[in-house]
């Protein structure tokens, strides 16, 4: 058989160790993805002529259309201020996620001596391999999407979520912040209603928490379930499998992209909103509405 299929695993290999510190391939893969954008940054960057040409003209365009979608959500003078953030999550995910879809992903590694003897085969000799056959499961992987590692995921997510509420602190102050989940003032003023509102920034609370969860699970689960279909289909249909789901998979990565960039950016819009604005808003649109009905039913009885 050409090919073997690798162990499906969802905890990363320990390729090697760095002052006793433990080096994964999801981990040596992030410094990949780091070394690429900062490199394309740099030959973005470095001419910055007054008509862009080239890659040039190509790195503004992506970053204009990034703050463009920002601004359109939030707002000029909130969009400038989330944009850093934003975009940095967007280029570094997708770039992340595409590993997926690179060739050598199962195939290059360190030798696993270790599978060899279990299987009474011979292992070959040198550090780095590309192997065919039988002896081709038996590697432990150099690369693997960071996306595919629980803990990079559960890592941005945090950010994500700590940020959102330091915006929160910064726009609208500890008091005002606070008391979206802590509606202490609702109990005594709102009467019968005050337990429930009470209640709804309780839930409120547990729910900006589970955004950790959700955020680092479904990048997570998207990327991983991708490398594992990818894996398989590579084994069942060798070239065939690859020619139909790669496609797929570059869809699913910048999907996957956009989605957790636009999620974090809805959450800082919302925690950096008054809700005091809010029922402002809805007091005008209603007295408004009610104007318009005023106004209808007069001309209603003088025509």
């Amino acid at each position: 058989m050409f090919w073997q299929l690798q162990p499906i695993l969802i905890q990363p290999d320990v390729i090697f160790n760095l002052f006793g510190f433990p080096i994964t391939n999801t981990l040596f893969c992030t410094w990949i993805v780091i070394i690429i954008l900062v490199a394309l940054v740099y030959f973005g960057t470095r001419k910055r002529d007054l008509i862009p040409s080239g890659f040039q003209n190509f790195a503004e365009w992506s970053v204009e259309s990034i703050l463009n979608l920002v601004q359109g959500v939030v707002g000029k003078e909130k969009g400038r201020k989330f944009f850093p953030l934003v975009a940095t999550f967007f280029f570094f995910i997708l770039f992340a996620n595409l590993f997926d879809v690179l060739p050598g992903i199962d195939t290059i590694g360190w030798v696993n001596v270790t599978a060899f003897h279990d299987a009474h085969l011979a292992a070959p000799t040198g550090p780095i391999v590309f192997l065919f056959g039988s002896a081709s499961n038996k590697i432990v992987p150099w690369f693997r999407p960071p996306t595919s590692d629980l803990n990079l995921t559960f890592a941005m997510a945090l950010i994500s979520v700590v940020v959102t509420q330091i915006y929160g602190f910064f726009y609208l102050g500890a008091g005002e912040h606070l008391g979206k989940y802590f509606q202490f003032k609702a109990l005594f003023t709102h009467g019968a209603q005050g337990p429930i509102e009470f209640f709804v920034g309780i839930v409120e609370l547990i729910t900006e928490i589970s955004r950790l969860l959700s955020f680092s699970f479904r990048l997570f689960g998207n990327i991983f379930a991708g490398s594992a279909v990818l894996a398989l289909f590579a084994f069942l249909l060798p070239a065939v499998g690859d020619v139909i789901f790669i496609p797929l998979e570059l869809f699913v990565a910048f999907v996957q992209a956009l989605v957790f960039t636009l999620l974090t950016l809805v959450f800082m819009q919302m925690a950096t909103t008054s809700h005091e604005h809010e029922e402002g808003e809805h007091e005008a649109e209603a007295e408004y509405r009610q104007n318009e009905e005023r106004e209808m039913a007069a001309t209603g009885r003088a025509s």
